[in-house]
């Protein structure tokens, strides 16, 4: 051995390697202690956020608001300077807002007091041709392109890209009237349960900041449960709607599959029956507000989009305007067995928490008061085990890049490593997305063919379409548990079924806000055959109306 081997040796086996060895082992230990701890501190008990009293209008529907700008009871101006602030002081406690555009809409506030100001001076006839939400303040999602906001998706790659126009939903809702006053914060990709990624950090709920506020929709269904906005604008792939509805106490509604399309939104990196499947929504405190939303929003794209994709979208509907007759409806109450599962995938399913069961029994106790003919249904018959399963299957079959793909925006994708690098706190993603690119390598390992799956997908359609045969509608929770901490579902990924298979098999479901159970939120969606988008919303609003379902800001009782 040469000596300069020699030495290296010495040196390698010497104090210094030591004290190197050491040193990397403390700096490397000081980083999980510090993410340790951050998490930690993520978890700590706090009180719902204390709102700050403000103008009654905060607390009104968008229809009711609209109606008092049209008639010159309350100034668009004014409106929407009492939401910015209050949206603005939710904000700095719960980071709800990606981007904004404030000054904007107060400007535009000013031109529409001056637009009603023409149309008065003309009489009732101008006024009643004014657009139905003009003045109205609503959110939106990052995930919906605007012209000159950041249009990131809660990709870190993208980080500074601005939208370049509107898209269709954007359009359609500031053609109605509506004035947007930013976009809700995310989640990475618009692909997990709650709100976080690199961009902007996390959003808390307004019932607490050691809770989730769902996601992918959390950001704006935190903000118009904190009297930000009487409305927000979502999109729900597998429930990215109907969970921040449930987590802020909220009404949501996710749209039969194709009524609205997903055009200039997050979506675009995707093709085929993703569009069906992902359904552009609405959260609101009032569920007089889905459906006059919903008729705006409805439709293909318009010529000016150049989507090729507008074969995929199902023409405007002929609205009935028709109130529910109860007398006449079946209704399907379902819950589980009670037995020991059939199968692996129920066994990993949550059980009902006592808020849910409660909330359920309600809904359903108050429609068999109405006349409604209430049919005991259960998720095991229905194949509950493979909801998730066909969700899954069916957003494979949609084709389009995976969602390694996807949250890389390029070719350069990551391996197996990425995860120790997250440990270490220096990936770009979020522990979600990793899972979620990952589990898409296993499922194509380890899964049968996609012929044998979609072949699954379809029985459990079936068995949910016959379902739907003998019932108008079906009553079940949004969500197996209310009230979540950050974090926790990672542990209840499979509980996604419960939400998720509606966009499997494209059926309308309007999530039901059902009061609080200890200081929480609790809910229940309605479920029905395609089409029946009005059914669902109808019955909402009806249990709305006799107080069942009720909206309950944060900090103010049960």
């Amino acid at each position: 051995m040469g000596r300069f081997s020699a030495m290296t040796l010495a040196v390698g086996q010497g104090p210094t390697h030591r004290l190197v060895t050491v040193t990397a082992q403390a700096g490397l230990a000081l980083v999980l202690l510090g993410r340790l701890s951050r998490w930690l501190w993520r978890y700590r008990w706090t009180r719902p956020l204390a709102l700050p009293l403000g103008p009654a209008f905060l607390h009104w529907s968008a229809s009711k608001l609209a109606e008092a700008i049209r008639q010159g009871q309350l100034r668009a101006s004014d409106v929407v300077q009492a939401y910015i602030a209050t949206l603005s002081a939710a904000d700095k406690k719960l980071n709800i807002v990606a981007t904004e555009r404030f000054a904007a809409a107060q400007q535009e506030a000013l031109e529409v007091d001056k637009r009603v100001a023409v149309a008065r001076s003309l009489g009732q006839a101008a006024i009643d041709a004014l657009p139905a939400f003009l003045g109205v303040p609503i959110i939106s999602k990052e995930s919906f392109e605007y012209t000159g906001l950041q249009y990131t998706n809660g990709l870190l790659c993208r980080k500074g890209l601005l939208g370049l126009q509107k898209g269709p939903v954007i359009r359609r809702m500031e053609e109605a009237g509506f004035i947007v006053l930013g976009g809700g914060n995310l989640s990475e990709a618009c692909m997990w349960m709650e709100s976080y990624n690199p961009v902007y950090g996390r959003t808390s709920s307004p019932f607490g900041l050691h809770l989730t506020p769902g996601g992918s929709s959390g950001g704006t269904a935190a903000g118009v449960a904190s009297l930000g906005a009487p409305v927000g604008i979502t999109s729900d792939i597998g429930g990215s709607t109907r969970i921040p509805s449930l987590y802020n106490g909220l009404f949501g509604h996710k749209a039969t599959g194709g009524l609205v399309p997903n055009t200039r939104t997050h979506l675009d990196n995707y093709h085929g029956a993703v569009c069906r499947i992902c359904q552009p929504g609405m959260v609101a405190r009032h569920a007089e507000d889905l459906l006059p939303m919903l008729k705006h929003m409805a439709g293909p794209p318009d010529p000016i989009d150049n989507d090729p994709l507008t074969s995929e979208y199902l023409p405007i509907p002929k609205w009935l305007d028709l109130e529910v007759d109860f007398s006449g409806l079946t209704v399907g109450s379902l819950s589980f067995c009670g037995g020991f599962p059939t199968c692996f995938q129920e066994l990993l399913l949550s059980s009902v928490s006592v808020g849910q069961l409660s909330a359920q029994a309600k809904v359903v106790e108050w429609l068999q008061a109405k006349g409604c003919h209430v049919k005991q249904l259960y998720f095991e018959d229905l194949a509950v085990g493979h909801w998730f399963a066909t969700w899954a299957t069916r957003v494979q079959a949609a084709g389009g890049p995976t969602f390694r793909e996807v949250i890389c925006q390029s070719k350069n994708t990551f391996g197996l490593g990425e995860i120790f690098r997250y440990i270490l706190g220096v990936s770009p993603y979020t522990l979600p997305a990793l899972g979620l690119a990952y589990a898409e390598d296993l499922q194509n390992a380890v899964e049968p063919p996609l012929e044998k799956r979609l072949e699954k997908a379809a029985e459990v359609e079936q068995l949910l379409t016959q379902a739907l045969q003998t019932c108008n509608i079906l009553v079940m929770p949004i969500l197996p548990r209310h009230g979540c901490v950050h974090d926790e579902l990672l542990f209840r990924i499979l509980d996604s079924s419960f939400i998720s298979i509606w966009n499997a098999v494209e059926f309308p479901s309007t999530a039901v806000p059902v009061g609080l159970h200890r200081g929480l939120p609790t809910g229940v969606q309605i479920v029905s055959s395609k089409g029946q988008d009005e059914l669902t919303i109808g019955v909402a609003v009806e249990l709305s109306r006799a107080g069942v379902a009720r909206c309950v800001p944060p900090g103010s009782g049960s």
